[in-house]
């Protein structure tokens, strides 16, 4: 039999719920959209104390993403003692803008429907591309731009609800800082020529050391979120590559790095970089011989395609694995050398602790896991050539990453933290 607590407990994560609405007609454009998680919100058991039937009702503006919070129930706990329902409104308070907090529906959506300036994204428009017959727009813009500030502040909510540990961007930091802050966004145009918002990417830019060439940068992607309603259609894939293309064709960009990222933005990542990669000749008919002895001209090509050493390494390794002779047992050797030397490099702090036996054990059992995981990566990507490049089968959810490449063993009672960026698309 449920305690008094358990029977006024809810879970956070069935009772929060977003839609969008349409400021021309006020209509729903999507609803009944449950986040991913709440526990930035409502603490770690994701559970809120003291209502039944608790709905709290996340509203957006499908353009500017404008926001209003409804909260309803059926029954709220009485107080005893010190022990009273909790308030539901207050963790959101500190996330969304004052105006959010009205409670008054219909004067939301006449809001929305009375604004007579049409909504325009902001910055400037970076790219279109067309897909199915529908028209999408990329505009690139700061946080020093109050346009862009404020459409993060309607919507930087989604960071808690939908990236795993992620932390909304501090809009009131130094002039300085928020200059280093570029946000694209990913909108579809409509016929009427309004705007519905897709999904967003923030990226910081750091100074990069160049004794030859001053005022170099090294960019670093921060947080990407596709919203729930328009995953599955390929528009991650579409949107990172715009994203990245931008970054290509700046002279002052040395090197474009992830944050943290997430299982599934490592696999876009992975994905689509190594069809990008995959453009170039030299790269696509790259020999084992060639990289073994270092004919192969992997930092010049790795600084042309502005990519970490690592992510870059990892590219090779799987494009040399898709030509390579697994019963060659020297050629087969030579590839797991080199996969090993790049994991022992990256973890050599680590792997130096260890004794002799224990290491070669650690460096087998961890190259193991890679080339699965390579062998997952590369079948998705025959796959999702079939279809569209960089999209997935929409029938299930793509196979789940092999492991971490990582010498070390994680102990947590919840999955590892993947501080800023998630995919949230075409898995």
């Amino acid at each position: 039999m449920a305690s008094a607590a358990e029977a006024w407990s809810v879970d956070a994560n069935e009772a929060v719920t977003l839609s969008f609405y349409s400021p021309k007609t006020g209509e729903e454009t999507a609803t009944g959209i449950p986040p991913t998680f709440t526990y930035p919100l409502y603490g770690d058991a994701q559970a809120i104390y003291g209502y039944k039937d608790l709905v709290v009702h996340l509203k957006f503006a499908q353009d500017s993403m404008e926001p209003a919070v409804e909260a309803t129930w059926a029954e709220k706990a009485p107080q005893i003692g010190d022990v009273e329902a909790e308030d539901v409104l207050r963790p959101l308070e500190e996330h969304l803008p004052y105006s959010a907090f009205s409670g008054d529906h219909d004067g939301y959506v006449k809001y929305l429907q009375r604004r007579e300036v049409p909504f325009r994204p902001p910055g400037v428009l970076q790219t279109t591309f067309d897909h199915n017959g529908r028209r999408f727009e990329v505009w690139r813009s700061n946080i020093n731009d109050t346009n862009c500030a404020q459409l993060l502040a309607n919507m930087q909510i989604l960071v808690l609800l939908y990236i795993e540990g992620g932390s909304p961007i501090d809009l009131n930091d130094e002039v300085w800082s928020n200059q280093r802050w570029e946000v694209f966004f990913l909108y579809e145009k409509m016929l009427d020529d309004t705007y519905a918002f897709i999904g967003y990417c923030t990226l910081y830019r750091w100074y990069f050391f160049d004794k030859a060439i001053p005022n170099q940068t090294r960019v670093r992607l921060s947080q990407f979120l596709i919203l729930p309603q328009y995953q599955r259609e390929g528009h991650g894939s579409r949107f990172y590559d715009a994203i990245i293309q931008y970054y290509l064709d700046s002279p002052k960009v040395r090197e474009i790095t992830v944050e943290d990222p997430s299982e599934e933005f490592a696999d876009l990542r992975d994905r689509r970089d190594m069809l990008r990669l995959g453009k170039d000749p030299d790269f696509l008919n790259v020999k084992l011989a060639d990289v073994v002895s270092k004919k192969f001209p992997i930092k010049e090509m790795r600084a042309c395609a502005k990519m970490p050493e690592r992510q870059f390494l990892r590219c090779l390794e799987m494009q040399l694995f898709q030509g390579l002779n697994v019963k060659d047992k020297k050629q087969y050797k030579q590839y797991r050398l080199i996969v090993k030397g790049r994991i022992y490099k990256q973890h050599s702090d680590l792997l130096a602790q260890l004794d002799r036996l224990e290491r070669i054990d650690k460096l087998d059992e961890t190259y193991r896991h890679v080339e699965d995981d390579y062998q997952r990566l590369l079948l998705l990507m025959k796959k999702s050539s079939v279809q569209e490049a960089g999209e997935v089968d929409k029938s299930g959810k793509a196979p789940k990453r092999i492991a971490q490449e990582s010498v070390a063993t994680a102990a947590s009672s919840r999955p590892t933290k993947k501080v800023r960026v998630q995919d949230a698309e075409d898995l």
